[in-house]
């Protein structure tokens, strides 16, 4: 069962999950060497700027264990594995609150349920995940950590700030992955 905060979350974000799940077409820019040491570099500034971004909120929430939910360490041993050098974020992401971190964490989290349907198609088609761990970080653990997540966001009484933050997670996203500079 789908909480209310959830709900609202999903419902005020698909149209946002949707736009960067067709703009970043994962599949076909892994599929090379070069596209896929790009885009690996890519998610490595995301998840730098947003995880300095974010720190300092969620460093202490409670059931969250955010040091443990960071993958910019596990992206840049992807980084090193493909030979490839990691990209620095232009500019920082801001968050304004707890509530707003949470928000921005939940796109990312959630990336990890998406990672876990990719690593799938990718070994279906006999495909190999050379330099994209970070896509299945907690492996089979993967469904309790979301719902551990999901709990933690459920006792955030600023669901507003939840919206606005997952809002500009998707958009943060969208920019560090899609776009022609990157991280413009």
């Amino acid at each position: 069962m789908i909480s209310d905060t959830h709900r609202r979350l999903r419902d005020a974000t698909h149209a946002h999950h949707a736009r960067l799940e067709t703009r970043i077409d994962i599949l076909n820019r892994i599929a090379t060497p070069e596209g896929r040491r790009e885009l690996v570099a890519r998610f490595h500034a995301l998840h730098t700027a947003a995880e300095q971004a974010l720190a300092p909120f969620l460093v202490g929430v409670d059931g969250l264990d955010f040091d443990a939910r960071r993958r910019s360490g596990r992206l840049a041993g992807d980084l090193a594995d493909l030979g490839a050098a990691p990209r620095e974020p232009s500019a920082p992401i801001v968050v304004g609150g707890v509530g707003e971190a949470l928000g921005l964490m939940y796109v990312l989290e959630g990336s990890t349920l998406g990672g876990r349907v990719i690593r799938k198609q990718v070994e279906s088609c006999g495909g190999d995940m050379h330099g994209l761990s970070f896509l299945d970080p907690y492996g089979a653990e993967v469904g309790d950590r979301w719902r551990a997540f999901l709990g933690v966001i459920e006792a955030e009484a600023d669901v507003a700030g939840l919206v606005a933050g997952a809002v500009a997670g998707f958009a943060h996203s969208e920019r560090h992955l899609c776009e022609a500079g990157g991280d413009d």
